[in-house]
């Protein structure tokens, strides 16, 4: 909402400067539709929004009041949340043959979203998710990687702290269709019984120790023939 301020003073400017009424509207449409792309093409805003003038939703910018006219163009939070979480998990992510940074992927509303998370229509229910089949054990610790553990539980709270009109949850969901980039089919069926390695990560040492023995898991849901459950990153508008 900051823009409004800078649109605001454009108009009063730009009033100054016209010679005729029509002429004036067109000039001040023009520059306020000049300023919201400005901002998109920077990678500032996203580029779905709504646009306010005079406080009428969806009107057209020459509208606007000549003296003291407000454009606003509201962009989605959540396109932008989307865009910046998902390059945090990439920035995040163990790099040894890249694999494992190059799967994360976007689902909207249940699909897999293939235009860029810019374009995210508001209201939606968005999923970021690593599809590899160890993406679990990454997060939960249960395997020795370059970088801590956690990595989408760290993603959401950051998340959730830079953008504070989004929702920002985890949980541990079923995929299902596509493949992986490894070409192997998504979801992961378990082909034994799940390890609990025993490792852990000391965040204050920054460095790994065992805790115990690795032993397999008796977890029902760790077993042979079980689908895996993605650790996945959620994000909603809440009144959208």
């Amino acid at each position: 909402m900051r823009w409004s301020n800078v649109l605001r003073e454009q108009i009063h400017l730009n009033t100054a400067k016209a010679l005729s009424s029509t002429a004036l509207h067109e000039m001040v449409a023009d520059q306020c539709r000049q300023n919201r792309d400005d901002l998109i093409a920077q990678g500032s805003a996203s580029p779905v929004y709504t646009t306010y003038v005079d406080g009428k939703r969806d009107a057209a910018e020459e509208t606007a009041m000549l003296q003291g006219g407000l454009v606003v163009y509201v962009f989605s939070a959540l396109a932008q949340a989307a865009n910046w979480a998902l390059d945090q998990c990439r920035k995040r992510s163990p790099v040894r043959s890249g694999a494992y940074r190059d799967s994360w992927v976007i689902l909207v509303d249940g699909i897999a979203w293939q235009q860029a998370p810019a374009k995210i229509p508001k209201g939606s229910t968005v999923w970021i998710v690593n599809t590899m089949p160890y993406a679990r054990k990454i997060e939960v610790g249960g395997m020795r990687v370059s970088v801590p553990p956690g990595i989408v539980e760290a993603v959401r709270q950051a998340t959730q702290r830079r953008f504070g009109s989004i929702r920002a949850d985890k949980a541990y969901k079923p995929l299902q269709g596509g493949r992986d980039a490894r070409g192997e089919p998504i979801p992961y069926v378990l082909r034994q019984a799940g390890i609990a390695s025993g490792m852990s990560w000391n965040k204050k040492a920054k460095t790994w120790s065992r805790k115990h023995a690795a032993y397999a898991s008796n977890r029902a849901d760790r077993q042979a023939g079980q689908q895996m459950l993605y650790p996945t990153l959620i994000l909603t508008e809440p009144g959208q």
